[in-house]
């Protein structure tokens, strides 16, 4: 079981947050068929510490849920399992719903199937993997494994750049 866990890919749904991804294939993996989703290792330790990072700042969320800017966007990222499968998910629209938070599934998860998007989530904090505040500017509070993702995604981008042309 332990081996098993090892070897499953934490799908990352960031549609929401990031359109596209071009990523490192030791770090990140696309998904073959959905261009919003991209595969992390569940082991992997500077994604696994930004979720961290993202839980024990989740009441600063929390306190700007509800105290609502119509102007900006308010996103949660959930931890779906299913049959030994992970997947995270981002849901969108999020409100407080004393004493917790609810959200809308804002795609349908690939792995999990017992989820489809529209579904209604009531998410324990430790369901939690990261939350971002969409400001009308473009600035964004939060957003800690995007954060992840989009330094990978840069650093790829910079190592195709200086790459040599392929013949």
């Amino acid at each position: 079981m332990l081996e098993m866990k090892h070897a499953i890919l934490t799908l990352i749904v960031v549609a929401v947050v990031l359109p596209e991804f071009s990523y490192a294939q030791e770090k990140l993996e696309k998904h073959p068929d959905r261009e919003d989703v991209t595969g992390v290792d569940g082991e992997d330790k500077e994604m696994l510490a930004a979720q961290e990072k993202a839980r024990k700042s989740l009441m600063t969320f929390v306190q700007s849920l509800q105290k609502r800017d119509k102007s900006k966007r308010y996103l949660l990222k959930v931890i779906l399992e299913e049959d030994g499968e992970t997947e995270h998910v981002w849901l969108e629209p999020v409100k407080w719903n004393d004493p917790g938070l609810l959200g809308i599934l804002s795609v349908d998860p690939v792995a999990i199937k017992k989820h489809k998007k529209g579904d209604v989530i009531a998410p324990l904090p430790s369901d939690i993997s990261d939350w971002v505040i969409l400001s009308s500017d473009g600035s964004k509070q939060g957003g800690f494994t995007v954060d992840v993702i989009e330094k990978r995604r840069t650093k790829t981008k910079q190592g195709e750049q200086g790459a040599a042309p392929k013949p």
